[in-house]
C-alpha cells in the first residue's frame, strides 16, 4: 500500500501511535488513496470510566471541521431561493444590532463579517465554557453585541458567532431545524448513517467518546455540555467523514459544481484574496495542496486533510487533546507521494538580536521576544508558555507551522501572515511602560460591559493590575504600552475623560477588538 520510498515513515507512523494505550484517551485515524482506505487504526479508550475502547463505531465530537456542513447548509439554501448570500442578515435576524454597515450572509461563510467571538464573548462575561451553554445563549449574547471587529468585508478574523447564525439562518429558511436539516440535504444522501448534529447535550448518544485530559500524567474529565451547533457539534466516525472526503475529491452526489462552489476561497470587498472559502481553506501541508479544518473543543481534537492532487484523504480524531495535526501530517508523509516542505534552518545571532523586543497589535495581549542561548523564545499574545521560534530560509519565523510566519518590516515591526484566511496582522514594535504608584491607584475602580452584562473590578496588584469578578478567578494584568495592560488573554487599553482620570478601557483577546466597559465606580 506505500512506496518503497516511503517505508521508512511507517516507523514515524507507529512511533506517533505508541503513546495511545488502553487506559488513556483515545485515537481514530484513517487515510484513503483513490478512494480506498489504505490504513485505519483505532486506540485507546473512548470511555474510561466503564473500560469501553475506541473502535471503528466510536463517534468523536469534531469541533470545528462541523463549518463545512453549515456553510454547505446555506449553500443549498441559496440554490433553493431561501437565502441570499449578499444579502444583509438583519433579512434573517432582525433581532440583531444595527452595526450601521451591512454584514452579508457571505461574510458569516468567510469571516469577514467582524462579528466578535462567541467563545472568547462567554470567557470575558465569566460564563463556564464547561457549563451548559445553549443555542438560546449564544443568540441572545451575539443579540446585545453593538460594534464590530472592523467594518464588515475588510478583514478576516474567525467568527465562531458567524457559524452558529448561519445554522440559525438556514433553519429560519428552510423551516427545519438544523440537524434534521442537514441529516436529509447531506448525512442521508451521502450514506453517513453514524454522523450527526448533537445540539442536546441531555440527549443519549450511542457508541460517544466522551472528553479527557492529560494534567502530570493523570487523565482527568474535560467536560464538554454544549447544546449548540453550527459553528461545532457535529458528531461522526473516520469511516462516515471519509465518505465526505471521497465527495470532497470526486463529487457524485451533490455535483461538481456545488463542490467547486463550496472550496473556492473567498474575497474581501476590495478583491483580496482569502484561504477559506464555505468552512474549509484552501492551504499547503507539508508541501502538499490540501483542502483542510481542523478543530479543537474540550479534549476533542480533529484533522481533516484532503489533497485533491492524488485523491487522498487523512482523517485523524482525538479525545484526549492529542496533537492530531502532527500525527495527520506523518500519516500523510508515509501514504503519499514525497514532497518539498519549508525546512526551518539555525538562525544567526544578530539575526535573533535584532528580533529581540516587545510588540502589540490592535488584536490582544502584546508579543514579547527575547534572545536566549542563540533561541527566539516568543512569549504573551495568548501563549499559555514561551515557545522558541523556528527560522525559515528567508529570514521570516514561525511557531507552530510554516504558513502561519513572522517576518520583520524595515522599520522594525512584525508582519504576522496566516494560513486561516490568508491575511496578516500588524505588530507595532514598542516600549513597555512602567506606570507609577498614583497612576496605578487611578486604574483602579469598577468598570461595566452593557454587552456582555458584565462588571470588572480592577486593584493594584504590585507593578501591575489584577482584574476580578463575581464570575472568575482574578486575572493578573502586566503594565504593557502606555495606558495599556496585558494579561493571558485579555489586552486592557484605557480612555480617559476630559480632565485626564480614566473613564473606562476597551478589551481585546485575539478574536474580539475594543469590547468597551465604562467607569461605574
Amino acid at each position: 500500500m506505500t512506496t518503497a520510498a516511503s517505508a521508512d515513515r511507517l516507523a514515524q507512523v507507529e512511533q506517533a501511535l505508541a503513546p495511545f494505550a488502553p487506559d488513556k484517551p483515545g485515537l481514530a485515524a484513517l487515510v484513503t488513496l483513490g478512494g480506498e482506505v489504505v490504513f485505519e487504526r483505532y486506540l485507546g479508550g473512548a470511555e474510561l470510566e466503564h473500560g469501553v475502547p475506541v473502535s471503528a463505531a466510536t463517534r468523536f465530537h469534531v469541533a470545528s471541521v462541523s463549518k463545512q456542513f453549515t456553510a454547505l447548509a446555506a449553500l443549498l439554501e441559496a440554490d433553493a431561493g431561501r437565502v441570499d448570500l449578499e444579502a444583509d442578515i438583519h433579512a434573517y435576524l432582525p433581532e440583531l444590532a444595527d452595526y450601521g454597515a451591512r454584514v452579508t450572509v457571505s461574510d458569516l461563510v468567510h469571516h469577514t463579517g467582524g462579528l466578535r467571538d462567541q467563545w472568547s464573548l462567554m470567557v470575558l462575561s465569566g460564563t463556564p465554557i464547561d457549563g451548559l451553554i445553549r443555542q438560546s445563549a449564544i443568540l441572545a449574547m451575539a443579540a446585545r453585541q453593538r460594534e464590530l471587529n472592523f467594518p464588515p468585508g475588510t478583514d478576516f478574523r474567525y467568527s465562531n458567532t458567524g457559524y452558529s447564525l448561519l445554522a440559525e439562518i438556514v433553519a429560519r429558511a428552510s423551516g427545519k431545524p438544523f440537524a434534521a436539516y442537514l441529516d436529509e440535504a447531506v448525512f442521508a444522501p451521502l450514506g453517513m448513517r453514524e454522523t450527526l448534529v448533537y445540539g442536546d447535550a441531555s440527549r443519549l448518544l450511542p457508541n460517544r467518546a466522551m472528553s479527557y485530559r492529560l494534567e502530570d500524567g493523570q487523565v482527568r474529565l474535560a467536560r464538554l455540555n454544549y447544546s449548540n451547533y453550527g459553528a461545532t457539534s457535529l458528531h461522526t466516525t473516520p469511516r462516515d467523514l471519509a465518505k465526505w472526503a471521497a465527495e470532497l475529491l470526486r463529487p457524485r452526489v451533490l455535483g461538481a459544481g456545488l463542490i467547486a462552489r463550496l472550496t473556492a476561497p473567498g474575497r474581501l470587498r476590495d478583491g483580496a484574496p482569502l484561504t477559506y472559502g464555505f468552512g474549509i481553506m484552501r492551504d499547503v501541508l507539508n508541501g502538499r495542496p490540501a483542502l483542510t479544518h481542523g478543530g479543537a473543543d474540550a479534549g476533542f481534537r480533529a484533522a481533516f486533510d484532503c489533497y485533491p492532487d492524488e485523491n487522498a484523504a487523512v482523517i485523524v480524531f482525538s479525545n484526549g487533546q492529542a496533537d492530531v495535526g502532527a500525527i495527520a501530517r506523518t500519516l500523510a508523509d508515509a501514504f503519499l507521494a514525497p514532497a518539498t516542505a519549508p525546512a526551518a534552518v539555525a538562525p544567526e545571532a544578530a539575526a535573533v538580536a535584532k528580533l529581540a523586543g516587545y510588540y502589540v497589535s490592535d488584536w490582544g495581549p502584546g508579543l514579547t521576544l527575547e534572545a536566549t542561548g542563540g533561541k527566539l523564545m516568543v512569549s504573551g499574545g495568548g501563549l499559555p508558555a514561551p515557545v522558541a521560534a523556528k527560522f525559515l530560509p528567508d529570514g521570516a519565523f514561525y511557531l507552530f507551522a510554516p504558513n502561519d510566519r513572522f517576518s520583520q518590516t524595515p522599520g522594525g515591526d512584525l508582519i504576522q501572515t496566516q494560513s486561516v484566511g490568508g491575511l496578516a496582522t500588524i505588530y507595532r514594535r514598542t516600549e513597555r511602560a512602567q506606570p507609577t504608584a498614583d497612576e496605578l491607584a487611578a486604574y483602579a475602580g469598577r468598570y461595566h460591559s452593557d454587552e456582555i452584562d458584565s462588571t470588572y473590578e480592577l486593584a493594584v496588584d504590585g507593578p501591575g493590575l489584577s482584574l476580578s469578578s463575581l464570575r472568575f478567578e482574578p486575572v493578573k494584568l502586566a503594565p504593557a504600552g502606555r495606558g495599556a495592560f496585558d494579561g493571558q488573554m485579555p489586552r486592557l487599553v484605557f480612555q480617559r475623560d476630559a480632565a485626564g482620570a480614566p473613564s473606562g478601557f476597551t478589551v481585546s483577546t485575539g478574536r474580539v477588538r475594543a469590547l468597551e466597559f465604562r467607569r461605574i465606580g
